[in-house]
C-alpha cells in the first residue's frame, strides 16, 4: 500500500454552466461522494476548502458526511483524536467565510475534521474589524480567498480538480483555474478531469490540445465584481494582470511538458491526459487511484 497522502478535492460549478455538458451540481457532488469514499477507503486523508453553513453550498456538508460513514464502518484505529494530522479531513476556509463555523461546529467535528482558518495579507485584525464597504469586503475576500488556494497547494500532496465555475467567482478568477496554477507553481501533482464540465472542462481542453489558444471564457473579466473592482487603481489592476499572465505561462509550460514527457511530477502523462478526457466515473476513479498509489510510493 502507498503512503497516506494528503490530498486536495477541488470541484462545484454553477447548474447553468454545467447544463451545456449535459451535467449538473448533483453529478459533481456525487463525484465527490465517490472519490472521498475512495480515496479515504485506501488510507488518505482529504483536504478542501469551503465553508459550513453557506447557503447554496453543500459539498462541504457532503464530504463530512462521508467522513462521517467511513469512521463508523471502516478501520479508524490510526486516528489519534489528540492529533490532527491523523483526522481523515482538513478543511480549508478563507475569511469571511470560516466565521460561519460555530465552536460548537469545530468541537463536534474533533478527530474527523480539521479546521485551517485563511486570512487575507492585505488586511490586518484591526481593519476587519472597522466598518467595511461591500467593495473593499469583498475584495479582501478574494485576497482571501487566494492565499486559502496557495496555503492547501503547499500543504497537501496532490490535488484532484472536477468541475468548477467559470464566471461569477468570488475570488480574482475562477477558482479551479487558480488552485490548478498553484499546485503547477509548487511543483505538485495535479489530476484534472475535464469530463464533467465547468472550468475544469476548459483547463483540460486547452492542455490536450498542444496547439489550441487559451480559453477566453477563463479571464479576469468573467469574475468581475463592480462594487469591489471600482476602487481598484491602474497600479492594482497591472497586478492582477500580471498574475493572469504568470497563470497563463504556467498552465503552457504544463502543456508543453505533458506533451513532450512520458513522466511528469511522479505521474505518467498518458494517465493524466487520458484522465482529462474520460468520462466514465468507475473509470476516471481507477486512474486516480493508480495514479495516487504510485505518487505515494514514489514509483510513478
Amino acid at each position: 500500500m502507498s503512503d497516506s497522502l494528503l490530498i486536495a478535492l477541488s470541484a462545484g460549478g454553477d447548474d447553468a454552466e454545467l447544463a451545456a455538458d449535459g451535467i449538473g451540481i448533483q453529478h459533481i457532488d456525487e463525484l465527490m461522494v465517490r472519490i472521498a469514499t475512495r480515496l479515504l477507503s485506501e488510507g488518505h486523508r482529504l483536504a478542501f476548502g469551503g465553508t459550513l453553513n453557506v447557503e447554496g453550498k453543500d459539498l462541504t456538508q457532503y464530504l463530512i458526511d462521508t467522513a462521517h460513514r467511513w469512521t463508523e464502518e471502516g478501520d479508524t484505529r490510526s486516528i489519534d483524536i489528540n492529533d490532527p494530522v491523523t483526522w481523515p479531513l482538513v478543511n480549508y476556509a478563507a475569511w469571511p467565510y470560516y466565521e460561519k463555523i460555530s465552536r460548537e461546529q469545530r468541537a463536534r467535528l474533533v478527530g474527523l475534521c480539521d479546521f485551517i482558518d485563511v486570512d487575507a495579507a492585505s488586511a490586518t485584525p484591526d481593519k476587519l474589524r472597522q466598518e467595511l464597504s461591500d467593495g473593499m469586503r469583498s475584495r479582501i475576500g478574494a485576497d482571501a480567498l487566494s492565499e486559502m488556494r496557495h496555503k492547501m497547494a503547499q500543504e497537501t500532496a496532490v490535488r484532484i480538480v472536477w468541475g468548477g465555475k467559470i464566471s461569477g467567482s468570488s475570488g480574482w478568477m475562477a477558482g479551479i483555474l487558480e488552485e490548478v496554477a498553484n499546485t503547477l507553481e509548487v511543483k505538485k501533482p495535479i489530476l484534472i478531469l475535464g469530463g464533467w464540465g465547468g472550468a475544469s472542462k476548459l483547463i483540460a481542453s486547452y492542455l490536450a490540445a498542444p496547439k489550441s489558444a487559451w480559453p477566453e471564457k477563463l479571464s479576469l473579466g468573467a469574475c468581475a465584481n463592480v462594487e469591489r473592482d471600482k476602487e481598484m487603481s491602474a497600479r492594482e489592476w497591472e497586478e492582477k494582470n500580471e498574475r493572469m499572465q504568470q497563470v497563463k505561462t504556467l498552465l503552457a509550460r504544463y502543456r508543453d511538458t505533458l506533451h513532450s514527457q512520458k513522466i511528469i511530477h511522479k505521474c505518467k502523462t498518458e494517465q493524466l491526459l487520458h484522465l482529462m478526457q474520460e468520462p466514465n466515473a468507475r473509470r476516471a476513479m481507477n486512474i486516480i487511484s493508480e495514479l495516487v498509489t504510485a505518487i505515494g510510493n514514489g514509483e510513478c
